[in-house]
């Protein structure tokens, strides 16, 4: 453990301080001698996602390193999707001039610190990835320690690629994908990969991974059948309709999700399904049984905080009338997600998806939820016609979600499926956001603006430029000469 410290405080010193991500400047100097030191970089990586009060990694960039997803993040993709009520976000006597701030840009789906957080935690993971698997190529593993070692590293960069692609590639424009860079050693700028292309190379990577025969080792956290099969129908269905389509994708994604369920089922009520969102003692607990990663860390937070946030033990926000209307009253989500209150005596619910106990603050991440692979190979299935299957599948997971289902499934299967994505994803890790994206939504909400005295109507047009993030200008833009976004001309 000491050995483990003293290499994660080198690490720390070593690293260079850059805004330039993508050209992913390698450390400072070589500390790493043995396939053991490799693999403490990696277990360091798990450290520096999940704490703020020790020591942590970075790579290319004065931040710390991070998984793309944690409360600030997912706090701006709460106000970004349709779910949650705009003119209530303020209502909290702890919201702060400078979450204001935020809002202000969220609400227009301009979010440039946003898009800056995304960009910079992907990236970083990615470009400390590759440092892990240049160590390794001057070392001598074992099969085993090959294979765990190289699983997590590739994983953890094909992962995060994949959400590089879903937030801030144009749906409809295979050529405007996002920079690939493999090497920890090659500093030069690369442009934008296609879509097609990017698909493509991590597809080859979750597969040849999944190829390994050494059994995961207790550190590994990705590096799990359960996790590789949930990422490919992930991806498989994000991109069956998107300009990188390929004819089986749906099928593709029905195999995988297939898969990732063989095994696990659904919570069966109100109280586990609050519990599994519910932040508690630190915990990474990868192949829970209902997720394939469960994350629980004590990282601070700002924008996402425990009275600023979307949760919080005291309540602050609000779902808007038609998500909170599409719950049965003996849904069991309705129970564990939202709470009722009231407002200067006025009865509200306020949504506690997740929410904290405890004064506390911390984080919880949690990744491809046994659910979710549900209504992927729901949906996956209608997509091919195979509409009996999927409606019974639905009905079953019905079932389990609300107390003494049993009315038949007659109507527009599809869209059904398409409503319980809906209810079951909200304010987790921009499912909602990605789900508007590729099924074209046009939004429109009454927000308040940033005069902080007037409201105003915000429209979201179903192929809005603004579906696709900005490239950050001050990391990128400026330093790569990348292109950016169509309409992303101006920032105001």
């Amino acid at each position: 453990m000491k050995r483990n410290i003293c290499l994660i405080l080198l690490l720390g010193v070593l690293c260079t301080s850059c805004k330039d991500f993508l050209t992913l400047v390698p450390k400072g100097s070589k500390v790493v001698t043995t396939v053991e030191d490799v693999k403490s970089e990696l277990v360091g990586y798990w450290s520096a996602c999940s704490y703020y009060r020790t020591p942590v990694l970075s790579y290319g960039t004065a931040s710390n390193l991070s998984l793309p997803f944690y409360n600030d993040v997912n706090t701006h993709l709460a106000i970004y999707s349709d779910d949650m009520d705009m003119l209530m976000f303020n209502r909290h006597q702890d919201i702060s001039s400078k979450v204001m701030g935020y809002y202000y840009q969220d609400v227009e789906w301009k979010g440039l610190t946003l898009a800056s957080a995304m960009w910079s935690a992907s990236y970083c993971s990615i470009g400390f990835m590759n440092a892990i698997i240049d160590d390794l190529s001057g070392m001598k593993p074992t099969q085993e320690e090959r294979e765990t070692i190289l699983g997590e590293a590739r994983l953890i960069r094909a992962w995060c690629l994949l959400k590089l692609i879903q937030f801030f590639a144009p749906y409809h424009n295979d050529a405007l994908g996002v920079p690939l860079n493999l090497s920890s050693s090659d500093t030069e700028p690369h442009p934008r990969s296609s879509q097609t292309e990017l698909y493509a190379f991590i597809e080859k990577e979750v597969e040849d991974v999944l190829s390994y025969q050494a059994s995961p080792q207790q550190w590994n956290i990705f590096y799990r059948k359960r996790f590789m099969n949930s990422m490919l129908a992930d991806m498989y269905l994000f991109k069956a309709g998107s300009a990188a389509a390929a004819s089986d994708d749906y099928e593709k994604a029905e195999l995988y999700s297939s898969r990732a369920l063989s095994g696990y089922d659904l919570e069966e009520n109100a109280t586990i399904l609050a519990r599994l969102f519910t932040k508690d003692a630190f915990d990474i607990s990868p192949d829970n049984n209902y997720c394939a990663v469960r994350m629980v860390s004590s990282r601070s937070n700002g924008i996402g905080a425990q009275y600023t946030g979307i949760w919080g033990k005291d309540n602050a926000q609000q779902p808007v009338a038609e998500l909170l209307n599409l719950y049965a009253n003996n849904d069991i989500r309705r129970q564990a997600w939202f709470v009722d209150g009231e407002d200067e005596g006025v009865p509200v619910v306020y949504i506690a998806k997740p929410r904290y106990e405890s004064d506390e603050m911390g984080d919880l991440t949690l990744i491809y939820r046994t659910a979710e692979m549900y209504l992927i190979n729901c949906e996956a299935k209608c997509r091919q016609g195979k509409t009996e299957e999927a409606a019974k599948l639905l009905r079953s997971f019905r079932e389990k979600r609300i107390e003494g289902y049993q009315e038949p499934i007659d109507t527009d299967v599809l869209q059904e499926v398409l409503k319980e994505r809906r209810r079951e994803l909200c304010f987790e890790n921009g499912l909602r956001w990605l789900d508007m994206k590729r099924l074209g939504l046009t939004c429109s909400r009454r927000g308040y603006s940033d005069e902080q005295t007037d409201m105003a109507t915000y429209t979201l047009e179903a192929d809005d430029y603004r579906y696709a993030l900005p490239i950050p200008t001050d990391i990128e833009i400026d330093y790569n000469n990348i292109e950016q976004n169509p309409g992303w001309t101006t920032f105001e």
